[in-house]
């Protein structure tokens, strides 16, 4: 079964972070994270020029620390754009 992307989304400095955990094995045991960039009112769906995944080889416990954690992360993205 294929799993559906649920992005969150939060206005950081005038550009929207949006943000998604995704399950890293069947169990849902441990999860890993994406990020996209984009101006208000993009899809977060749609493929955006700023987006990353975790990078950092963390496994989070929960759907919602991979969801923080990649906040954090797309914040400094934001901050480095502006920079």
């Amino acid at each position: 079964m294929a799993f559906e992307q649920d992005w969150r989304t939060e206005l950081y400095k005038g550009m929207e972070v949006h943000v998604t955990a995704l399950p890293r094995d069947d169990a849902n045991s441990v999860w890993d994270y994406s990020v996209r960039i984009s101006q208000p009112g993009d899809d977060a769906g749609s493929e955006s020029e700023l987006s990353a995944q975790s990078g950092d080889d963390a496994d989070y416990p929960s759907e919602e620390e991979a969801v923080q954690a990649g906040f954090v992360k797309g914040y400094a993205m934001v901050d480095r754009l502006l920079a």
